[in-house]
């Protein structure tokens, strides 16, 4: 199934997003209406949501996020409907994390909304577990998954049955939520996800903490533009 959107033109190109200063919005963001999720000093605008007994907290070193045991997944305090989200994020050598998108505060919010898989796996090929998946669903088109202790720069757009997500500049999904091939995928089919929630970062039970900065989320009122399709990889 094909897509087209007609709206604001400020998110025409999205493979090659400019960064900003380590937790500092540019210009353009500025004026596009993104705000900072993570000032770099604090956790403020999250919450942890599921704690396992043992688990650590999250906490805030040298302008980074991370967590110091696994066993939890912090969300903002906001929820979401239509939004654009960016950040960065690097890996350990044995790292399993994940990006939650309209996630609900009960069940596993990897099931009750959308969970971007982030591993330690660069190179390895696509599939629904690795970099970039949209967790037991849909398989990236590529494993864009940079090497441990390299920064990764993430952007997706959540809007309306629509998932679309950039990494490291090279588009790895575009999901349309109603189709059919993905009422038969893990927990729960896509189209019986909510579409509200909050957006959340995973501490996974085992494996090296990932770190996290210049996390930040655009409000999208109208819909966007997207990039064309470039890749036979997509599903259409």
């Amino acid at each position: 199934m094909k897509f087209l959107f007609v709206a604001p033109a400020c998110l025409l190109v999205l493979g090659s997003v400019p960064l900003a200063g380590a937790n500092k919005l540019t210009r353009q963001e500025k004026e596009d209406g993104f705000v900072l999720l993570f000032d770099g000093k604090s956790t403020q605008h999250w919450r942890t949501i599921r704690q396992r007994p043992g688990a650590g907290g999250w906490v805030v070193r040298k302008g980074i996020l991370t967590w110091e045991k696994g066993g939890s997944w912090l969300g903002t305090e906001e929820k979401y409907y239509d939004f654009v989200l960016r950040l960065e994020y690097r890996t350990g050598q044995d790292s399993n994390s994940g990006i939650f998108l309209r996630s609900a505060d009960e069940g596993n919010p990897a099931f009750s909304g959308m969970e971007l898989q982030i591993a330690s796996d660069a190179g390895k090929p696509p599939g629904k577990q690795t970099t970039g998946a949209l967790y037991g669903a849909v398989a990236p088109a590529r494993n864009m998954a940079r090497p441990p202790g390299e920064w990764n720069t993430v952007e997706v757009i959540v809007y309306d049955r629509r998932v679309h997500a950039t990494w490291n500049g090279a588009v790895v999904l575009d999901v349309n939520l109603d189709d059919a091939r993905y009422q038969d995928v893990q927990e729960r089919p896509l189209a019986e996800r909510v579409p509200f929630g909050r957006v959340g970062l995973q501490a996974y039970s085992s494996g090296e903490p990932v770190e996290f900065r210049n996390l930040r989320v655009r409000v999208l009122k109208t819909g966007p533009i997207f990039p064309p399709r470039k890749s036979d990889d997509l599903e259409d």
